[in-house]
């Protein structure tokens, strides 16, 4: 059984009288990536040199790799395809059956992560950011997730913040002794129904933080602007230029069943991990392993009051002010938005979400 046949049998939502839940694997894979997937697909991803890297060593073929690293060369503002090219170096000094697959368009780590598993990675080490990470766990999950195969992080973009949160870095040597280590967590995923930006209903699986609001807009910008500043710094300028304009919406929303709050917020955070933004920690308390989700609700506050408190939220020490609110959920159910844009994983991918839920223990991840 696929993971996706497993979350569709064990989790059903009724909202506004309607049932909300992916109804098959195949289902799954077309409402992220609009290619359904069957059988054993050929390799298509794109790499420097099909049969040699550039110091002459032939690289392994995709079928014999234990670990497949999926880079985005994007990351970092283009950072990360010399980094993708260092760390292969060094994974096969170490003596690591590896190759690495370079993607070559938005939501193409997705099929390259389902395609390695397919052919029979058992590890797939996601190189690049938050939003790279983001297409290779939906990957796992249209490939049968953590049945089969684990997840690795060579973590470098402009946001690491799920890195963070596990307190791992981007050193080669670093990442190449977790791959030999091979000590594994299970952790949570979040999954989310929302409008996609073509106006067409969608779903997809996050790892660290899901929002929206000012949020969403802030990371908006952040992807439309250089990021050659680096993530601490390229969010900041995004909020300070972005929130002055912001207009806060009402959204109405309820916890695992219970009654509806309707409110002006700012904006509206489901957290699995504790950072975003380059650093910031909207949820201190958020654990991986839990089987809950933490949501951070910032209420009607102008921008005067959001950049008082950006120190708080970067040491996690809002959650005591009056305007914040804080309370863990297996399910939350939204409705009326008001168009928020909504971005997981640090990548704008709609507007208005109707419901997240926690996905307890869907996927090993190498610490």
């Amino acid at each position: 059984m696929s993971w996706c046949d497993a979350h569709r049998s064990s989790t059903s939502l009724r909202i506004r009288g309607r049932t909300s839940r992916p109804s098959s694997s195949r289902e799954c894979r077309r409402s992220l990536d609009g290619v359904p997937s069957v059988g054993r697909p050929k390799w298509s991803g794109t790499e420097e040199s099909s049969s040699e890297t550039d110091d002459g060593a032939v690289w392994p073929q995709m079928g014999n790799a234990e670990i497949v690293g999926v880079a985005n060369p994007e990351a970092g503002n283009g950072r990360a395809r010399r980094y993708a090219r260092r760390l292969d170096r060094v994974l096969r000094a170490g003596g690591l059956s590896s190759v690495i697959r370079f993607t070559s368009a938005p939501l193409d780590a997705i099929r390259l992560t389902r395609e390695a598993i397919d052919s029979g990675a058992k590890t797939v080490l996601a190189i690049g950011g938050d939003g790279t990470v983001n297409e290779v766990i939906n990957g796992f999950l249209q490939a049968g997730g953590s049945n089969v195969a684990q997840l690795a992080l060579a973590p470098v973009g402009t946001g690491t913040d799920f890195a963070r949160t596990l307190g791992q870095g981007g050193d080669a040597g670093e990442v190449l002794a977790r791959l030999q280590r091979g000590r594994r967590r299970a952790i949570d995923l979040g999954f989310v129904d929302f409008t996609d930006l073509e106006g067409k209903r969608a779903s997809r699986y996050f790892v660290n933080i899901a929002e929206f609001g000012s949020g969403g807009a802030v990371v908006d910008r952040v992807n439309r602007t250089t990021k050659i500043l680096g993530g601490r710094m390229s969010f900041l300028l995004a909020i300070l230029s972005t929130l002055p304009k912001y207009r806060n919406r009402i959204a109405r929303w309820r916890i695992d069943g219970g009654p509806w709050i309707e409110a002006v917020v700012n904006n509206f955070v489901v957290a699995n991990g504790r950072f975003f933004g380059g650093g910031l920690m909207p949820a201190p308390y958020a654990e991986l392993d839990d089987g809950a989700l933490d949501v951070v609700v910032i209420d009607d506050v102008d921008f005067k009051t959001v950049r008082h408190h950006l120190n708080d939220l970067r040491r996690g020490t809002h959650v005591g002010l009056k305007f914040v609110r804080y309370v863990r959920a297996r399910v939350v159910e939204t409705e009326g938005t008001d168009g928020a844009l909504v971005d997981l994983d640090g990548e704008l991918v709609g507007v208005d979400p109707t419901h997240f839920v926690c996905v307890p223990r869907a996927i090993d991840v190498l610490v």
